[in-house]
């Protein structure tokens, strides 16, 4: 009897851990562009296609842990374009960003964070 309870107790286990593998977002996309450390000129945020993703999260925050997020936008496909400078804080002249995958089920990991520089107060 014990070694049955064991064996469903096992199987049980397994299955409760398959599902919550399961239902993680896709896996994180890798970032392509501006490159880690660039200085920002109004050029487009690039970074790979996730077969399994419906949509990415693309975050701008003015720290390494996104405790300050000031851009989030939902999106499609795999790029951004910056179209209001504003969010750019006078005297802040370090900013990061990465990129979620999700799937309809939730958010994935997010990619990677990368850093970059702008200049003249946030003015392209």
């Amino acid at each position: 009897m014990k070694k049955v309870t064991l064996a469903v107790l096992t199987i049980a286990l397994s299955l409760f851990l398959v599902s919550l593998a399961c239902s993680k977002g896709p896996q994180p996309p890798q970032l392509i562009y501006p490159e880690d450390g660039a200085i920002l000129l109004n050029l487009p945020f690039t970074w790979s296609t996730v077969p399994e993703a419906e949509n990415y999260l693309f975050e701008i925050a003015t720290d390494q842990v996104f405790a300050s997020v000031i851009l989030d936008e939902v999106l499609t496909n795999t790029t951004y374009q910056i179209q209001n400078t504003e969010i750019f804080q006078t005297g802040i002249t370090m900013y990061y960003w990465h990129v979620y995958s999700g799937d309809g089920k939730g958010w994935g990991d997010a990619s990677e964070t990368w850093m970059f520089t702008i200049t003249s107060g946030g003015k392209f």
